[in-house]
């Protein structure tokens, strides 16, 4: 629900008010003594945080969906990690296997 801002006209006094979307504007100023008519003013809102370089819902996600993301992260670079072993112990077994032609031919 958002928050409204009023301004009576009689006295100038400024408020906001919670009100639901589809509730009519106030029509008479809260203040004691008063009772002018009111208007609703046209604010910039709020309600969205802007935080850090990212403008993504994903940033702000629960604590237990990061360690979980970071886990993934990490076995998925173990997992790369082994895989370059492999080819790197089969481009050397290629490279000896060619040495060994070229010696014998």
């Amino acid at each position: 629900m958002p928050t409204y801002e009023y301004e009576c006209k009689k006295c100038n006094h400024q408020f906001e008010q919670f009100q639901s979307i589809t509730a009519e504007a106030l029509k008479s100023c809260p203040k004691k003594g008063c009772r002018g008519r009111v208007r609703r003013l046209i604010s910039a809102g709020a309600g969205l945080l802007f935080k850090g370089s990212g403008f993504y819902i994903t940033d702000y996600r629960s604590d237990s969906y990061k360690k979980a993301e970071k886990a993934e992260k990490a076995d998925s670079k173990d997992s790369s990690k082994k895989s370059e072993g492999a080819e790197t112990k089969g481009k050397s077994a290629t490279a000896s296997t060619s040495k060994e032609t070229a010696k014998s031919g």
